[in-house]
């Protein structure tokens, strides 16, 4: 369990992001470190947000943004073109580190939801899941990931 502190993130937001055989969300990954290059944003917290869970909800119905912390009182955007700003409260997160592949990144989300959540005490907040990336995202490949998932929660 983690309190995270209120942070806002600039953002880009994929539609459809797993489809096979895509590379809808590596290429949102690559354009929104290359903007945060410009800002000297790139070694910040990376963070991906599932907006929907693609058991449930039809594949083609389904989000991700791939978002940069840029909590720094010296750079204040505003949105521009495909580059979002969502501000998060603080929050109480249910956090698993991950270090695998996809699918191993998968079976945690379905763990925390399936298993460890009907049984802590909790109930989900009103944020979405995330993962939050060791070091810029794809920073390990594409086929091993370091990052922890985090499920943001309340008392219930």
């Amino acid at each position: 369990m983690r309190d995270l502190p209120a942070r806002t993130v600039a953002y880009i937001r994929v539609l459809d992001p797993y489809q096979s055989n895509s590379s809808a969300v590596l290429d949102a990954c690559n354009r929104l470190v290359d903007w945060a290059e410009q800002r000297g944003l790139a070694d910040g917290a990376w963070l991906g947000y599932m907006r929907e869970d693609p058991e449930i909800v039809a594949l083609e119905d389904c989000r991700y943004d791939v978002a940069v912390v840029v909590d720094d009182s010296r750079f204040d955007f505003r949105p521009e073109g495909e580059i979002g700003r969502f501000e998060f409260p603080s929050m109480l997160v249910a956090d698993v580190a991950v270090r695998g592949d996809i699918q191993l990144v998968q079976r945690t989300i379905d763990w925390l939801f399936g298993t460890w959540l009907p049984r802590s005490g909790f109930v989900p907040d009103d944020q979405p899941a995330f993962e939050a990336w060791n070091g810029r995202p794809f920073a390990h490949g594409y086929e091993h990931f370091e990052t922890s998932c985090q499920l943001p929660v309340k008392r219930a």
